[in-house]
């Protein structure tokens, strides 16, 4: 009987134990192992929260450089949130070094400026377009101010067209409606070209020396007939103008003389716009920055029409008051592009640039994290977003204090080279757009000691 109740107290006893330990663990906080990457210790308690106010606003930079890109950009295409945008071009073009030898039998055939496309676009690329090309009435120099030619910079040209094309360029193709390969062929005035043969078969001292050729002849603003409306095409800037002849014989031997590109700084774009009926229309009566409350609910980001985001995080340093807080593990931005502003012909930037700045809007040193890549869901749209690990950045800011985080930000833009050469844009929704889907997100995971 005593070795049965000693037996019987040793289980009673085993199963309060267990009992004891499964309740510990049910009072405990469970933990969350980042490893090393984040803290010294082997685990951590970590809390998860994106309920912070994340503020935004589009900027306006009134012009940026356009001269010497390699990229002519030509056509006009209507955006329905950025307007309808507009680009011309202006260049130069020069004889050749060593001016050919022509013989008296020989004879003017015709004179064409030849455009290579560089398969870049932006816009609706099925539809007709005219391409219009003028001489310039001012030779293209620039102001003593200036260093480079801006977006709204422009030359004084004659109304009156030398000539146009009419063309659908297909960007991926061989070859365009012209079945010219990768060209558009605009052909001029055969008095003009008999003019320029003149001064090559007589050597003359207007095609031998530059300076006086650019007085002569200051060169082309080529650009959209007004009432084309499709996309904005790239052209190289291998742009020629040929004038060709023949020497008659036995067999017909066809000849040409090409005038190059004279100085690639000096080829530069206008790129103008119309924002009126559009959500950015704010911009350009406020101009400078505009909250997102007056913008549709929306920041706008366009390099080519000097739009910018800017982010701030007015109340990031209520942190510092939670009771159980210990510090900043990781800062997450999640940047999502309103579903439906944008499809494949008008795409998203691959890279999104993002920069410090001040209310000044000034840009400051760039993230260390360098650009967020693009995610892109055209299907369902939910997952088309632009990532950044901003962990460095919001620890600072926490110290800084509120004053600070009301003024302070980040910069968001189209990097170099893109911002000056494509027509890529966003559309990001602030936290009162109506669906979660389309809103920005900073999320922040922090160790916590309880």
């Amino acid at each position: 009987m005593i070795r049965k109740r000693q037996s019987k107290q040793k289980g009673i006893l085993f199963l309060l134990t267990v009992l004891a330990i499964f309740l510990l663990a049910a009072c405990q906080k469970p933990s969350i192992n980042f490893g090393t990457t984040f803290t010294n210790e082997n685990t951590t308690n970590v809390v998860a929260v994106d309920t912070f106010g994340v503020s935004l606003s589009t900027v306006l930079v009134d012009s940026f450089a356009t001269a010497g890109t390699g990229s002519l950009l030509i056509g006009r295409y209507k955006d329905p949130y950025f307007g309808t945008v507009t680009s011309k071009t202006y260049l130069q073009v020069t004889p050749p070094a060593v001016l050919p030898i022509i013989s008296n039998l020989a004879a003017y055939d015709s004179l064409s400026l030849i455009l290579r496309i560089n398969k870049g676009f932006y816009g609706d690329t099925t539809t007709v377009q005219r391409y219009t090309v003028s001489q310039l009435t001012s030779v293209i120099e620039l102001p003593v101010t200036q260093l480079t030619f801006f977006s709204n910079s422009k030359i004084p040209y004659d109304p009156s067209p030398l000539g146009y094309a009419d063309a659908q360029i297909n960007p991926t193709a061989f070859f365009t409606s012209q079945k010219l390969n990768d060209s558009v062929k605009i052909k001029l005035p055969d008095s003009m070209g008999q003019e320029l043969y003149n001064l090559l078969y007589n050597q003359s001292d207007t095609v031998r020396n530059i300076n006086t050729f650019l007085g002569y002849f200051k060169g082309f603003a080529i650009y959209p007939d007004d009432n084309s409306m499709g996309s904005i095409y790239g052209f190289k800037d291998t742009v020629i103008m040929r004038l060709y002849y023949h020497e008659p014989g036995l067999v017909y031997t066809p000849k040409f003389i090409d005038f190059l590109l004279n100085n690639k700084q000096y080829q530069f774009n206008q790129i103008t716009y119309d924002r009126t009926g559009t959500p950015t229309a704010p911009i350009d009566s406020l101009h400078d920055e505009v909250a997102s409350t007056l913008t549709g609910n929306a920041a706008y980001i366009q390099g080519t029409t000097g739009l910018e985001m800017k982010v701030r995080f007015p109340t990031i340093g209520n942190l510092l008051q939670y009771p159980d807080y210990l510090s900043v593990l990781k800062a997450v931005l999640t940047i999502k592009p309103v579903e439906g502003t944008y499809s494949p012909t008008l795409a998203l930037p691959p890279t999104l640039g993002v920069s410090t700045t001040d209310p000044s809007n000034t840009i400051g040193p760039s993230l260390p994290f360098g650009n967020g890549n693009l995610v892109i869901d055209y299907v369902y749209g939910a997952n088309t977003s632009y990532t950044y690990d901003i962990t460095p950045y919001i620890k600072q800011q926490i110290l800084l204090g509120p004053q600070n985080n009301n003024n302070d930000g980040l910069m968001f833009y189209v990097p170099l080279p893109a911002n000056n050469t494509t027509f890529n844009r966003v559309v990001v929704g602030d936290q009162f757009t109506p669906k979660d889907i389309n809103k920005i997100n900073l999320k922040i995971y922090y160790a916590s000691f309880y």
